[in-house]
């Protein structure tokens, strides 16, 4: 995206502002369908990014979708994903919601426990319909992940207790499948290949214990591209080719079953950007400087998708510096003239929020070009776990306004409290 669109974009709604790019988003989630065996679906985790405009723009490169929550499916729905091809996933869903899901037409849902495979056959049978499950398993094994699933214990049925749930699904109920996620962040190929043979190897020891042959089976995903700082995910060479291999093959009998996976986070990452706003520079007495943004862990962090606590290693860039600046509660006031068109040195430096709490810290270590009250920062790579991951509510301050843009034309632009507040 050019860097004036930025500047532009801030001067309309102010900081701290998301700014989407939906150029990239198209051009990762293109390359991510590459990757993938052509027969193999793709579903967008709607958890990374809600925001229809966003959702929308996955949904054109032949993405389903996968939400879990009734917020996240009313956000499907109005980026224009079919509801009978949502997957309904997450370890808690109450009949309230298994009862809305299926009045708006959602037919299959990741089931986590016996429990909730008999909830969902009474919600169902009340309901006069009849509906599918994937039964979701804990993984057994597999490579490190960012942020790990096998760790957490509210996922999935134990592969011990799936096999004998298989041997008493209610009426209402069909059991189309099974479901397994190792967890994000998988870093390089040969990772995210082990990781998907663990995942099948899951899948093939229940349905050979349980008689079951899937019509589908969702592998995860993990696909991984760095999180509030420069850099890209790296590439897929080879992904297609060894998952080809691993997918011939399935050791229960039947046919093969259609393939899944799964990502938010791969698709709109890089299409994301965080603008924040220098409001004060500190220089201690030995020599240590902390930066004051307007953008706090009610905005970018909080648990980040990453941890429950945002990781303090984000990457900012000064897009002021080497321009013509003045701080506007400096000496002089605002119509003190700045140095102007100097590149001034790089310092290293802690950056901290507004917020009145001593957590509210964004990087400890940064390096920043020249910083000033009053500069523009860039944060990359945050479309994805930006406001859907923050402290949103936290001190009460307003959202971030979300701003959508095609190349250099405004798509709209949103704030979680107020809608819509923008058209392009």
């Amino acid at each position: 995206m050019d860097e004036r669109v930025w500047r532009e974009a801030a001067e309309r709604f102010g900081t701290p502002l998301y700014v989407y790019g939906l150029e990239a988003v198209r051009e990762r989630a293109a390359e991510l369908r590459a990757a993938l065996p052509a027969s193999a679906g793709l579903l967008y985790s709607l958890k990374a990014n809600p925001l229809p405009a966003v959702a929308a723009e996955v949904r054109a490169a032949g993405c389903r979708a996968e939400v879990s929550s009734a917020g996240e499916l009313r956000a499907a729905l109005e980026a224009g994903f079919a509801a009978d091809g949502i997957l309904y996933t997450g370890p808690g869903k109450s009949a309230a919601e298994i009862a809305g899901a299926l009045e708006c037409g959602v037919a299959l849902f990741s089931c986590e426990s016996a429990t909730e495979l008999r909830r969902l056959g009474r919600v169902a049978g009340a309901a006069g319909r009849r509906a599918g499950a994937l039964l979701r398993l804990q993984p057994v094994g597999g490579p490190a992940a960012g942020l790990s699933m096998a760790d957490g214990r509210q996922f999935g049925f134990d592969p011990a207790d799936a096999v004998r749930a298989c041997a008493a699904v209610p009426d209402a109920v069909s059991v189309r499948g099974c479901h397994v996620y190792l967890g994000s962040q998988i870093s390089g190929v040969e990772a995210l290949l082990e990781g998907f043979a663990s995942a099948k190897r899951t899948v093939e020891h229940v349905c050979r214990e349980a008689g079951l042959v899937p019509e589908i089976v969702d592998l995860g995903g993990g696909f991984p591209w760095p999180y509030a700082t420069p850099g890209t995910g790296g590439g897929f060479q080879g992904l297609a080719e060894g998952l080809g291999e691993l997918l011939g093959h399935w050791e229960f009998e039947g046919p093969a079953p259609e393939v899944w996976f799964e990502s938010g986070r791969r698709p709109i990452a890089e299409a994301g950007s965080l603008l924040t706003t220098v409001v004060d520079v500190k220089v201690r007495p030995d020599g240590a400087t902390t930066v004051v943004v307007d953008a706090g862990v009610n905005v970018l962090g909080g648990m980040t998708g990453l941890g429950r606590v945002l990781r303090p290693s984000t990457g900012f860039e000064n897009l002021s510096a080497g321009t013509s600046r003045h701080d506007p509660d400096g000496p002089g006031g605002p119509e003190a003239a700045g140095t102007g068109g100097r590149g001034g040195p790089v310092l290293t430096a802690a950056v901290v929020g507004p917020l009145c709490t001593p957590l509210d810290r964004l990087a400890v270590r940064a390096e920043i070009a020249d910083p000033r009250v009053g500069d523009l920062l860039r944060v990359p790579n945050v479309g994805a776990y930006g406001p859907t991951a923050s402290l949103s509510a936290f001190l009460s301050r307003p959202p971030a306004v979300e701003a959508v843009y095609d190349g250099d034309r405004l798509v709209g632009a949103w704030q979680l409290a107020a809608g819509h507040v923008a058209a392009g």
